[in-house]
């Protein structure tokens, strides 16, 4: 599973830069400061929490803990859910945000938080061997 977590961020860190590049252009949010306001804020988090979602896939890769995969997991899902239900709506005008973007919210916040216990329950044996 930590395998495939850390594909999904490296699949969303190129999506993430390509729609960057694309959202220069698209002519939808030229000259629309509230859908480009939408889409930076989708991209900002998006961004964010693919690395988020990146490294606590690679704690969970080398540790074994099943937090970090929940912790990474809770991440991928609010990039899906928030980031994605925002660029919809930047692009398409789709309503779908309203419902979809909140639940992502709550799965980033959820996710920092699990990151807390995750971090609190890491092993000094996982935390020495990396070290060394």
């Amino acid at each position: 599973m930590a395998k495939i977590l850390i594909i999904f961020a490296a699949i969303n860190g190129a999506i993430a830069t390509i729609l960057a590049a694309i959202a220069s252009h698209h002519p939808s949010l030229q000259g629309q400061p509230y859908l480009l306001e939408i889409f930076s804020k989708a991209h900002g988090q998006h961004t964010v929490h693919t690395l988020a979602c990146l490294i606590s896939a690679i704690v969970a890769y080398y540790s074994g803990q099943r937090s970090w995969l929940i912790v990474s997991s809770l991440f991928a899902l609010g990039i899906v859910l928030f980031s994605y239900s925002l660029y919809l709506f930047a692009f398409t005008g789709a309503k779908l945000a309203g419902f979809l973007t909140p639940l992502g919210g709550v799965c980033f916040i959820f996710g920092w938080l699990g990151l807390t216990v995750a971090a609190w329950r890491l092993t000094p044996a996982v935390c020495e061997k990396d070290n060394e």
